[in-house]
């Protein structure tokens, strides 16, 4: 029973350490779950951290094992993997993500990383020499060479990211949908416009995505502690106990309010710039994570082009408005050089 607690605490170790190494390899081609659809740049790369980090993982356990003498962690260890892809599942389930999984390639990492696991196990890692090669056994280098030769080309090869976009968009229906008729009346009594209301409808699945059910609910207990300063679905600062719908409310009267003053900053610029930048000014304010505006800025066309179409930016209109002179400031040099001509006639 301790071995397998310590198996699962392991696994647990791994999801949040592959997790957070992820997070920090985006210039790598790491390619982080997004409600966005979002091209794989590095397909080899993203297979083979996901495929093969866990049998690493593993090995590298089993080493510090053998020299601590905690022998007895290792038994059965390639069971930490099994574990490890069941406790990723149960996640995904548990925050509401199986619709923006990909489960072919899912499969093809548990097809892939427990058997190899297994096989790593059984060859190498119970025999506590091989763990510690001799310099003569590191001539095997120059496989690993060719080995990197191959990954650097097929990690070349770019994917068609169409199943991907598909599946993007019928989450967004799903979520648009869902919000819509749980938040729908009250989120178009506070919205002034349909570009607000989308606006908050992305703020809202962003959020949502972000912070999912179970974890809402472990903010709520904290909160009664003093741990948690935000709450509900909007992630709404708070000092008082607020539910999803209250979230709602007070998530999109800021929208609202924010909207109204980065329309009057934005304006009183001498480049105030487009309908971006104080829809920018509003998401700054909500967050001011460059990450999460971009994510929601993204999100926020997507859902203008899918349920708010009359709403789409005409770009090349609005730049050739905020690039023509003002017509105003023109009028009275207008008419002074018709009056000085005039006095100039009547001389």
């Amino acid at each position: 029973m301790n071995l397998i607690f310590a198996h699962f605490l392991l696994a647990v170790g791994l999801f949040f350490i592959l997790n957070w190494i992820g997070s920090h390899s985006i210039h790598a081609g790491y390619i982080r779950m997004s409600v966005l659809a979002k091209a794989d740049e590095a397909p080899a790369f993203n297979f083979m951290y996901r495929a093969f980090s866990p049998v690493a993982y593993i090995t590298v356990v089993s080493a510090i094992s053998y020299k601590l003498q905690q022998d007895w962690l290792v038994k059965d260890i390639y069971l930490v993997v099994v574990y490890y892809f069941v406790f990723r599942l149960v996640f995904n389930l548990a925050t509401g993500r199986a619709r923006l999984l990909n489960w072919v390639t899912q499969c093809a990492y548990v097809l892939v990383s427990i058997p190899v696991s297994y096989y790593v196990y059984d060859t190498l890692i119970t025999h506590k020499e091989f763990l510690f090669p001799t310099a003569k056994e590191l001539g095997s280098a120059v496989w690993l060479a060719i080995v990197a030769y191959a990954y650097h080309t097929f990690n070349s090869v770019k994917l068609s990211d169409e199943r991907t976009k598909a599946r993007k968009a019928n989450y967004l229906n799903d979520r648009y949908s869902t919000y819509k008729n749980l938040y729908g009346e009250l989120i178009e009594g506070i919205a002034e416009t349909k570009r607000q209301e989308a606006l908050i409808y992305a703020v809202l699945i962003i959020e949502a995505f972000n912070r999912p059910k179970l974890y809402r609910l472990i903010e709520n207990m904290l909160f009664y502690f003093g741990f948690a300063k935000t709450l509900g679905i909007m992630q709404v600062t708070t000092e008082r106990y607020i539910d999803d719908k209250e979230s709602v409310r007070l998530g999109a009267t800021k929208i609202v309010k924010d909207h109204l003053q980065a329309k009057l900053k934005v304006e009183s610029r001498r480049y105030p710039g487009g309908s971006w930048t104080i829809r920018r000014e509003v998401l700054e304010l909500y967050n001011p994570d460059g990450e999460y505006i971009r994510e929601v800025d993204g999100l926020y066309d997507e859902i203008v082009n899918q349920f708010y179409p009359d709403e789409k930016t005409d770009w090349e209109a609005e730049i050739e408005k905020l690039n023509s002179p003002d017509e105003t400031k023109e009028e009275p040099n207008k008419s002074s050089q018709q009056d000085a001509s005039e006095a100039g006639a009547s001389a």
